[in-house]
């Protein structure tokens, strides 16, 4: 009976020789055989304090950041989905925490949203951006929705409640003239001479 192993072994290291040494170890090639490659680690999302004419704002990557007055912040609830969302895309954490620039590490969370998706909290309030907003700095969607939405100050209050009183985004006022210096007090006047009464005597008092 023929057997062909001589030649399939032969067949086996005329390969090798050839530099097919990848057919033997693993057809998948170096790489695969190496195992699964670590997964690229996404970039924190960040969360920043600018100062705008609307007040100090809380940002990202210079995207202004709204809360949702029909949202709730105790307990965190996301209630901005489906077409909502697209308007007022939901500031999702990266799956780590996220870079803080003048805001307060202990007001910063998430909220897991109906769809699994983690969304970042600011004091319990749900952040989102407005899809309105095309350069940084910009609060297009400050007062929409009736009054629903507002820039997020970096206490989780609306920003324009937080502004500094007297603070204003018009032109400032003249302001008012200084008054002038009150007078020195000069040395009082020395004491009248006391006048005689009518019965030749003098009064008790002096004349002022």
């Amino acid at each position: 009976m023929f057997r062909p192993m001589p030649l399939l072994v032969a067949s086996a290291l005329a390969l090798v020789a050839l530099g097919g040494y990848d057919v033997l170890r693993d057809a998948r090639g170096p790489a695969a055989a190496a195992g699964p490659q670590p997964a690229s680690v996404a970039e924190p999302a960040t969360l920043a304090v600018t100062r705008l004419p609307l007040g100090e704002v809380v940002t990202s990557a210079g995207a202004t950041l709204y809360r949702f007055a029909r949202a709730t912040a105790r307990p965190a609830k996301s209630t901005c989905v489906g077409q909502c969302a697209l308007t007022w895309p939901p500031m999702l954490s990266s799956g780590g925490p996220p870079k803080l620039d003048g805001v307060t590490p202990a007001l910063v969370g998430i909220v897991v949203r109906p769809d699994g998706t983690e969304q970042l909290t600011l004091a319990g309030w749900p952040l989102y951006r407005y899809s309105g907003d095309t350069a940084p700095g910009e609060t297009r969607g400050e007062g929409m929705g009736g009054g629903a939405w507002h820039a997020v100050g970096p206490t989780g209050k609306p920003a324009a409640a937080t502004k500094p009183a007297g603070a204003s985004t018009s032109a400032p006022t003249r302001p008012a003239p200084a008054l002038a210096p009150a007078p020195r007090p000069g040395p009082a006047p020395p004491p009248a001479a006391p006048a005689p009464n009518d019965a030749g005597g003098e009064t008790g008092g002096y004349g002022y």
